[in-house]
This record gives structure tokens, C-alpha cells and sequence, in this order.
């Protein structure tokens, strides 16, 4: 009897010592996490997970997911995120779960398959269905479905009329989303040297090419009626068909990158207006 007696105690005893161990393991990860220490955040997660009922494994999975994930390790993250999503019965974190995946992929830049996860999302809470509508326009963005992107935000904005119409008024004029193009710079500049980077908007480097190209024409015919054509089609036009065809090039780099701009000020409009997930999104447009 006296043998039953202690090996009880003894088991109370080890079942309090793993609980407390169990609670110190577990404040010490979420402070080192909130102290984006997450690589030694990981590590004693995981001895928390070893100790763990089977209600705190998927909790601890997904915050192992966001270490993986907030530490540029977001193929990894994955994994994680899906082992929370099928290990827990609470319904608010199998979303969140899918979320964080969702942020993971958009970080991967596999915006297809976040889209898929987004579609198959089954969100409840009007806030968490925000934070989707708002990953869904991100994606569309970053794909150049302007008109879908602008459907996503809308929902994204929720009952919030005054974001709405920001939202509405914003996209009301979408002209430098598709401004300037790349393409016809190069085209106008072909026309007339520095006539791409005008319209670009970029007035010095259209000067210098035109001031170029002309100093080039003008010593070409130099050359050439002093010396002969020959002597100019040999030592200059080379040099000038360097700088025309350059010049080209570099119109269309340089519209390009301005299109690149337009778009990103635009989006940071959108953030602006949905202030909410501000602080998460970084697109690379």
C-alpha cells in the first residue's frame, strides 16, 4: 500500500515539475519571438511541443510557422502552417493558419497557389474575412489585374463607407498604372534621340541625349566634308550609332522604371486607406 502511495506522489510531483517547465519553456519562446530572436525562439518552442497536451500543438506549431516565416524562411514556414491548420479544432486558428500561409507564399511569390489558398479560405469572423479580401487584392495587384484588385480592396474595406470612397475615388483614375510605357520610349526616342525620356518625364537625361546625338550628327558632317565620307563613316558614325542606339535602350529603362514607381505609389494609396494591414504588406511590383 505504502509503495502505491509514493509512486502517486512521485507522478503528481513529475506532473507539476513538466507544467512548470512547460509554462517557463513557453515565456521564454514568446519573448525571445517578440524580440525577433526567432532562431532560439524555434529551439525552445519545439521543447515546449515536446512537452505539450495535444490542445497546445497546433498553437505551437503556428508560432513556429511565423518564426520560420518572419525570419525569411517562408518555404519552410509552410510546412508548419499546414501541420497547424490539420492539427487544430479551434476553427479561428485553422484560419489564421491559412493566413500566415497565404503571407508565406505572396513571400515566395507564388501568387497563383495564394490565390488557391485564399479560395478555399472559409473565414468567419468579418475581420479575419478583411485580411483575406485584402492578401486576394494584394495578389491581383501584383499581377496587373488592376479591375480584380480593385474589387478585392473594396471588400477588403468592409463596412467602412469612408474607405469606399477613398477606394472608389482612388481607382476612379488608373492612367498611371499603365503610364508611361516602355515601349513607345524606346520607339520616340528611335524617332528623335531624348524624345522617349521626355515623354518619361525625365527632361535632363532627354536633354543630354539630344545635346548628344546632335554633337555627333554635326561632327559626322565635319568629318565628312573635311576628309571625306568614308573617314566619317569610320572614325564617328560609330560612336554616334553607339550613343543613338543607347539612347533608345535607355528610354525604355527609364520609363520602365518610372511605370514601376507609378504603380508603387499607387499602392501605397491603397495602404494608406487600409490602414489595418499596413504594417504587412510589401509588395514587389
Amino acid at each position: 500500500m505504502s509503495r502505491i502511495i509514493s509512486t502517486i506522489v512521485c507522478s503528481l510531483l513529475m506532473l507539476g515539475s513538466s507544467a512548470q517547465g512547460l509554462d517557463s519553456t513557453m515565456a521564454l519562446a514568446q519573448r525571445l519571438f517578440k524580440q525577433n530572436q526567432f532562431e532560439q525562439a524555434i529551439y525552445f518552442y519545439e521543447r515546449a511541443r515536446f512537452f505539450s497536451p495535444q490542445e497546445l500543438e497546433a498553437p505551437i506549431l503556428f508560432k513556429m510557422g511565423e518564426c520560420y516565416r518572419q525570419s525569411d524562411q517562408a518555404e519552410t514556414s509552410l510546412a508548419y502552417f499546414d501541420r497547424a491548420y490539420f492539427n487544430s479544432r479551434d476553427e479561428k486558428l485553422k484560419q489564421e493558419a491559412l493566413l500566415a500561409k497565404v503571407q508565406s507564399l505572396i513571400q515566395l511569390k507564388d501568387f497563383n497557389l495564394a490565390l488557391a489558398e485564399i479560395y478555399a479560405a472559409n473565414p468567419q469572423e468579418p475581420l479575419l474575412q478583411q485580411r483575406f479580401h485584402f492578401y486576394e487584392g494584394l495578389c491581383h495587384y501584383t499581377q496587373m489585374n488592376f479591375e480584380q484588385s480593385y474589387h478585392s480592396f473594396i471588400a477588403a474595406a468592409g463596412a467602412d463607407s469612408s474607405k469606399v470612397k477613398e477606394l472608389v475615388s482612388l481607382y476612379s483614375d488608373t492612367s498611371a498604372l499603365f503610364r508611361p510605357r516602355p515601349g513607345l520610349a524606346k520607339k520616340l526616342s528611335f524617332f528623335l534621340p531624348g524624345l522617349g525620356q521626355f515623354y518619361a518625364g525625365d527632361y535632363r537625361n532627354g536633354f543630354n541625349s539630344l545635346a548628344l546625338n546632335a554633337a555627333f550628327i554635326a561632327l559626322t558632317i565635319n568629318v565628312g566634308l573635311t576628309y571625306s565620307t568614308f573617314d566619317a563613316l569610320l572614325a564617328v558614325f560609330p560612336w554616334l550609332q553607339r550613343y543613338y542606339i543607347g539612347g533608345t535602350d535607355k528610354a525604355k529603362l527609364i520609363a520602365k522604371d518610372k511605370l514601376l514607381k507609378n504603380r508603387q505609389e499607387f499602392f501605397l494609396e491603397v495602404l494608406e486607406i487600409l490602414e489595418n494591414e499596413k504594417a504587412t504588406a510589401s509588395p514587389e511590383l
